[in-house]
């Protein structure tokens, strides 16, 4: 065991060091939504009674349940009760958006790369690799729990104690070893960072859905997603540490396996075969656009297929929002039929117009993940050969980008029809099919100037792009939690989820529309230009 760990230490201080600017990013932005969550709440909480009643009701509303998880069912709400019935979900999601790529960078992609076969050559062990990345993972996680524990005890939420904030934050560690020993195990499995990256995220998503639909209908079935593992917990209230300990001991499970797994394969294998292909290439694949369709369509279709799911789930849980306004007794004394219906109506539309932003968000990472294949293809050397023939670089950069482009495009228009007619079918007065055009008419112009704002980076400042996620992400956070914590009404302007936050309630802005539209193809344009200037491998 000795022999195979030799000088792990030493990839372990390699990749701390490489990776220390992405993981601050990450640590900054989480730490930032606790704290800032924390005290919205508390600042909410605190303004009276009537204010705290209606984010709990808001929240247990079936629209909002689907997204951030059931509440606990208690005779007595406050602000850390709230707080983790909203947090524990979507902090788990982004944890896990920063772990897993980063698990699998560090061992398939150093593998991938050719790096760990140069390293492996001198007195390094088999397993060092794995055993480096695994501490790393427990590094990071614990000191993301502390700061979580330094932030909740400073801003000491109604409700909450030293114990309460010391689970929270130990829960979150665990999921972050949780999902990172998946994908140090998926990137086991496979023999190459786009597979082990397409399952992890797989895992992720039916994790998600599973709870979604659980948390809806059948909250003793929530035990079946890992995420719920963590809802069961029920922080700030029964405070279950059977719960912590079963995703533990899973972590622990899933952490041992690739282990085994890299002493007895070969390097650069992986256990899942590939499928055999043909001996000689088809003719059609000398083309540029033929080539990305061959290599990208198991991604594009991974993609389509998700989208497709989500909308539908997210569709099924329209009816339970419309009939909000027709349980309470209150409205139903207030306004007569008519009126409840419109008001339904105008409810559900909100409910499209939040998880919008989040379809946006799908699409625009479909996109971009293929628009920066043209980054990663040229630093691994897949384009050298390419260079040497007859397609000139503008025809190789256009070909990645309007692949990227489509790609968005078509997740986008698959989950929206999914989530629009899905949502037609339970509600009891169904949508008309103009607040269809409307959500395609707003969110297409912002995912393709998102996804062309990726183009850009790719092509201008190759170093940069991961800096996109942390702009995207930014805005979609804003836009999701803005009403929740009281934030001004135009704070997420600063990009396009912002313009499109009143559909499909109102048509979009003209101006924001012209405005998406120009800049779309200025920054297409410019992707194009600073491709053309790049050395061969930046």
């Amino acid at each position: 065991m000795r022999h195979s760990n030799r000088n792990a230490g030493y990839l372990l201080r390699a990749n701390l060091k490489q990776n220390l600017k992405f993981s601050l990013i990450w640590l900054v932005i989480l730490i930032m939504m606790i704290a800032s969550g924390a005290g919205k709440l508390e600042a909410a909480f605190a303004g009276g009674a009537s204010g705290s009643k209606e984010i709990v009701k808001m929240l247990r509303a079936p629209g909002m349940a689907a997204m951030f998880g059931a509440m606990p069912k208690v005779d007595t709400y406050n602000t850390a009760i709230v707080f983790a019935g909203v947090m524990v979900v979507f902090m788990i999601i982004l944890q896990a958006l920063w772990v897993m790529p980063l698990m699998i960078r560090n061992t398939r992609g150093q593998e991938e790369s050719g790096l760990l076969e140069m390293v492996r050559a001198r007195n390094v062990g088999r397993t060092a690799a794995i055993t480096a990345a695994s501490l790393e993972l427990l590094i990071d996680s614990a000191i993301m729990g502390i700061l979580y524990f330094v932030s909740l005890a400073a801003v000491n939420m109604g409700g909450t104690d030293l114990y309460g904030d010391f689970l929270f934050s130990l829960g979150m560690v665990i999921a972050n070893l949780l999902f990172g020993a998946i994908a140090l195990l998926f990137a086991q499995l496979t023999n190459n960072t786009r597979t082990a990256n397409m399952l992890s995220y797989m895992v992720l998503t039916a994790a998600y859905l599973v709870r979604l639909v659980t948390d809806i209908q059948h909250q003793n079935l929530t035990w079946l997603s890992p995420i719920g593992w963590f809802e069961k917990a029920n922080f700030y209230t029964d405070n279950n540490v059977w719960a912590l300990g079963l995703a533990l001991l899973v972590s622990i499970l899933l952490a041992a396996s690739p282990t085994m797994i890299a002493r007895n394969r070969d390097l650069g294998a992986g256990i899942i075969a590939e499928r055999t292909s043909r001996a000689k290439a088809a003719g059609w694949l000398r083309s540029i656009p033929a080539l990305l369709w061959r290599t990208e369509r198991g991604l594009f279709a991974g993609w389509l297929i998700g989208a497709v799911v989500f909308g539908g789930v997210m569709g099924s849980v329209l009816g339970g929002v419309g009939d909000i306004l027709k349980t309470n007794p209150l409205y139903r004394k207030i306004l007569d039929v008519g009126q409840i219906n419109a008001a339904n109506q105008t409810m559900v539309l909100s409910f499209l117009g939040m998880y919008l932003g989040i379809f946006v968000a799908l699409a625009v990472t479909a996109g971009v993940q293929v628009a920066f294949r043209l980054k990663r293809d040229d630093n691994l050397g897949y384009l050298s050969v390419i260079h040497a023939e007859k397609p000139t670089r503008t025809t190789i950069s256009v070909s990645y980008y309007c692949f990227g482009l489509l790609a968005g495009v078509f997740v986008l228009s698959a989950g929206l029809l999914a989530l629009f007619f899905t949502g037609n079918t339970v509600l009891s007065h169904p949508l008309p099919l103009k607040y269809l055009g409307r959500l395609f008419a707003a969110s297409i112009p912002a995912v393709i100037s998102f996804i062309a704002l990726g183009i850009a980076l790719v092509g201008l400042w190759p170093r940069l792009s991961s800096l996109f996620w942390l702009y995207m992400g930014a805005g979609l956070i804003v836009q999701i939690f803005r009403g929740l914590f009281d934030l001004p009404k135009h704070a997420g302007n600063f990009t396009p989820f912002g313009w499109i936050a009143n559909v499909p309630v109102e048509n979009v802005d003209q101006t924001w529309l012209i405005v998406m539209v120009v800049s779309a193809i200025v920054l297409f344009i410019l992707g194009i230009a600073g491709y053309r200037r790049q050395d061969l491998s930046l």
